[in-house]
């Protein structure tokens, strides 16, 4: 009975040592381990092979190295000892000691070396593709590290070259003269006076000028806030007759203001903006790397100079109003020399409000003839004429200062070879940065830790300084050029705008180019240019018909009776190339007077109806646009002329001049009135 619980004792302990085994074979963490031991000791079943073998050690070690250094599969290394342990019982087994079978066998590496080359070249395919891949993708790797390195060590190097101070070049240009010659002094000592002497009115003007603005028409024209709407103010406004009174208060700081105005130059001095709350200006230093780009450099005489001009337009109305000639006359003569005063800088913006300043003296010239006639007398008229004709050559826009701001910018975001060219620095891209900020994400980029690891990637998306600089000026010459030719020659702004467009746009949606950045609206400014130019000429023949009519009591049926006595050539249609300005006589049972007239932008000669749509802008690069052959290379003639497509106008005329008047026929208190004395003859163009 003992004997029997034994034996079950005995099977039972077989049993659960045969599961133990079992489990402990089969076991997951086991198998693990041992692929883990494999993976990580891919030579223990080489070793087991050369134990077996019984090998001498000197030969051993020579395998084992061998095999080891060969760095090939689990698997290859298993075939290639099982291939050399033959080889070298075989050498044993005819006779060769262990030292001549390893001198014979030769350098274990190199042997490593072609075991393994002829071991994978019997690899399947899939692994030689993939092999492939990768070392495509490591070259790739690699080629990106090494360039990402150079740039990145290019440009934290590179520094600009900050040599030109073009601030005090600007403000060079007064130094000829002497104080008494400036106008600015005595323009902020009015402008302050001023402040002080109409801040109460002014503001319910302001009012006037909000609520007029929110409900006028379509076809009311808007008008400016503060002193900019002086001359807007209607005759029968509740603060009209405290305005004029303000403004005859005002007299004596009026004539030292019109007296100021034929100064010769304005004489002020142009500085940056500084964070000291009393709006303290900073005068640029001569050392030019201590001042900022020339572009945030502050011009705060063009507002004082609008707001003067308009003054003036308001103390003229009002003087002719009160029948004062002289006074009108003085205003006009001051309107015209104050805008040649903003030519200080020759910044497009200065050259845009110089213009419309003297469109704004010829607006009130018009306006004072046409609602008080006979009130300038032909002395005053003609030395009008005179003194406009001086004020012809500031409507040509140099853009002087728009070159010398691009310029400026050039050297503080590009380093300097010394031949011309350089390369983009960190201090460009945080320009350009804050130039473009409202247009890509590389604003908020630059102001980030990210800037440093972006940056150097710049260096291969933006244009070197040389290119930069060439496409810049070769734009600007093309713009000077045209500006000199005519309105006809707009296509070939509309066309190098065009292919700047291409050269600049290297990525979609991102400006990586000074010239993308800081190239003005030129096809508008210019086409402005030549607007102000026809203004001028046709208030000149406006002004010459006036005399002419004085000297012989009648309107000139053509403008060919003006000349050569009363103008020297007759005003050229800009809209219509080798033909002349319009004049129409306007004979009407509710109005006579004349007009004169541009064909407009449309190219077509309407008999002086104005346009439908007054706030369609008499362009002429809707006059010329540009028309381009098959290949798109743009069509020119013989002569040189683009040849412009079809105009894209607006149907009407232009009206430049109109000097029409109510025609007075109607009675009162049962006596008739007499018509008016302005002739009223049939039409002529």
């Amino acid at each position: 009975m003992s004997h029997e619980n034994n034996h079950d004792s005995n099977n039972n302990h077989s049993t659960i040592a045969h599961l133990w085994h079992w489990s402990i074979e089969n076991s997951p963490l086991l198998h693990l381990s041992r692929w883990v031991l494999h993976r990580g000791y891919p030579n223990i079943q080489t070793d087991a092979l050369l134990d077996d073998a019984d090998l001498p050690q000197q030969l051993r070690t020579l395998i084992h190295t061998t095999v080891r250094k060969t760095k090939l599969w689990k698997s290859e290394r298993i075939d290639i000892t099982q291939e050399l342990i033959a080889h070298t019982q075989d050498a044993l087994q005819a006779g060769r000691s262990p030292d001549q079978i390893t001198q014979s066998f030769g350098n274990p590496k190199k042997v490593a070396k072609l075991l393994r080359r002829s071991t994978k070249r019997k690899r399947p395919l899939y692994w030689r593709t993939l092999r492939n891949i990768r070392r495509s993708i490591t070259t790739v790797i690699l080629l990106i590290f090494i360039t990402y390195t150079g740039l990145a060590a290019r440009f934290f190097i590179g520094k600009p070259n900050i040599t030109e101070n073009y601030a005090l070049t600007i403000n060079a240009m007064s130094a000829p003269y002497t104080e008494e010659q400036k106008a600015w002094p005595i323009y902020k000592e009015v402008r302050d006076a001023w402040d002080e002497h109409i801040h109460e009115t002014q503001t319910r003007q302001i009012t006037f000028e909000q609520e007029h603005n929110r409900n006028r028409e379509d076809d009311d024209e808007p008008i400016s806030a503060g002193i900019f709407m002086f001359p807007n103010i209607p005759t029968d406004h509740h603060d009209y007759e405290e305005t004029a009174q303000l403004f005859r208060d005002f007299k004596p700081q009026f004539d030292r203001l019109r007296q100021a105005t034929h100064r010769p130059i304005i004489g002020i001095e142009l500085g940056f903006s500084t964070d000291d709350p009393t709006g303290k200006i900073s005068m640029p230093d001569p050392n030019p790397q201590l001042n900022p780009s020339l572009i945030n450099l502050l011009l705060p005489h063009l507002g004082k100079l609008r707001g003067f001009s308009n003054m003036l337009y308001f103390d003229a109305l009002l003087a002719a109003r009160e029948g004062d000639a002289e006074l009108v006359y003085e205003n006009f003569s001051a309107m015209l020399a104050m805008s040649r005063h903003p030519n200080h800088d020759g910044t497009l913006i200065t050259d845009l409000v110089n213009i419309a300043m003297i469109s704004s003296t010829t607006q009130a010239i018009q306006q004072v003839i046409r609602e008080f006639p006979n009130t300038l007398t032909r002395d005053h008229l003609v030395a009008l004429a005179h003194e406009l004709a001086l004020c012809r050559p500031a409507l040509d826009f140099s853009f002087q200062g728009e070159i010398m701001m691009f310029d400026d910018l050039l050297q503080r975001a590009y380093t300097d070879d010394g031949h011309g060219n350089g390369r983009i620095t960190m201090e460009g891209m945080d320009l350009l940065a804050g130039y473009t900020g409202a247009q890509h994400d590389y604003f908020e980029l630059a102001q980030s830790p990210m800037r440093y690891a972006t940056g150097p990637l710049s260096l291969a998306v933006t244009p070197g300084r040389k290119t930069e600089y060439t496409r810049y000026h070769t734009m600007m010459d093309t713009i000077q050029r045209v500006a000199k030719l005519g309105p006809q020659y707009m296509p070939l702004i509309s066309h190098q705008e065009d292919i700047l467009e291409e050269q600049t746009k290297i990525i979609p949606g991102v400006q990586y180019s000074l010239v993308d950045v800081m190239m003005p609206a030129v096809g508008s400014a210019v086409n402005r240019s030549f607007h102000a130019h026809q203004e001028h000429d046709a208030i000149l023949a406006m002004l010459a018909i006036e005399i002419y009519t004085i000297d012989h009591n009648q309107l000139p049926e053509t403008l060919e009776d003006l000349t050569p006595t009363y103008l020297p050539t007759i005003p050229k249609d800009l809209h219509n190339p080798g033909h002349p300005l319009n004049f129409k006589h306007i004979n009407t049972p509710d109005s006579s007077g004349y007009i004169i007239y541009s064909i407009g932008s449309d190219a077509v000669d309407d008999g002086g109806t104005d346009y439908t749509n007054k706030r369609n802008y008499p362009s002429f690069t809707h006059r010329f646009p540009p028309s381009f052959d098959k290949d798109n290379n743009l069509r020119i003639d013989q002569a040189g002329v683009p040849i412009p497509a079809e105009p894209r106008g607006p149907e009407g005329n232009w009206i430049l001049i109109d000097i029409t008047r109510p025609t007075a026929n109607t009675t009162t208190n049962s006596q008739t009135k007499e018509p008016d004395q302005s002739p009223a003859l049939e039409s002529n163009s």
